[in-house]
């Protein structure tokens, strides 16, 4: 019965004493570096970045600038002069210069909305890294929840067993009777079971730390 009650006594243990903030914070850090999600959303804001470079510089695709060479259409008249025709006759290279008025009325709001786009995608991969900052955290605690869990699983598994072959030997000298031994090694056999499955457990909450940092616990230090 001591057993029991000191088996339940660590059950009761709180994992607080156990998280370390400066090893979280490194988690964090990886995360924000190596998770693909965080990559596509840190992409989108380049890329919205870049659109509103472009935006702004398009002032210039509205005004359209032309070069024009016109050879002599006369034999008189050289220079710009008129013939005698009445027909203007130039000579040489001019410039035109034209612009686009719908696009320089449209073009404010084109860049108005390049910028508001750069600031959306900002503040969705500030959000982002907020939400990604709290799974961590609670990777991190269901890490180490599982990790306490496997320690008193294990611990209660070989106390059963001593407890079971303690039963064993007495039952073999006739101190006790068959049901009280049997129920002392199903106990036993129960609580592998349970050491197994929360081994298991240990090992998911493991992997999916280690899959949101995209790094393995032991390399990080």
């Amino acid at each position: 019965m001591t057993c029991f009650v000191s088996i339940t006594a660590l059950a009761q243990e709180s994992i607080i004493g156990d998280i370390d903030n400066d090893l979280l914070a490194k988690y964090i850090a990886l995360a924000k570096q190596n998770f693909p999600r965080v990559k596509a959303f840190h992409a989108r804001e380049d890329r919205a970045k870049y659109m509103a470079n472009a935006a702004s510089m398009g002032w210039f695709d509205i005004i359209n600038v032309g070069y024009y060479y016109y050879p002599n259409s006369s034999s008189k008249g050289v220079g710009g002069n008129v013939s005698p025709g009445g027909q203007i006759v130039t000579n040489g290279f001019m410039v035109g210069v034209s612009a686009n008025i719908g696009a320089l009325l449209s073009r404010p709001s084109t860049v108005k909305a390049a910028k508001a786009e750069v600031k959306s995608a900002k503040a969705e991969t500030e959000e982002y890294d907020i939400t990604l900052a709290s799974d961590v955290r609670a990777k991190y605690y269901d890490y180490l929840s599982s990790k306490k869990q496997l320690a008193i699983r294990n611990l209660a598994a070989q106390s059963l067993k001593g407890i079971q072959a303690d039963a064993q030997q007495k039952y073999e000298r006739g101190e006790i009777a068959i049901d009280a031994y049997t129920t002392a090694k199903n106990s036993a056999t129960e609580a592998d079971a349970q050491a197994l499955t929360a081994e298991v457990t240990y090992l998911k909450a493991k992997d999916a730390l280690e899959g949101v940092i995209g790094a393995k616990l032991e390399s990080i230090k």
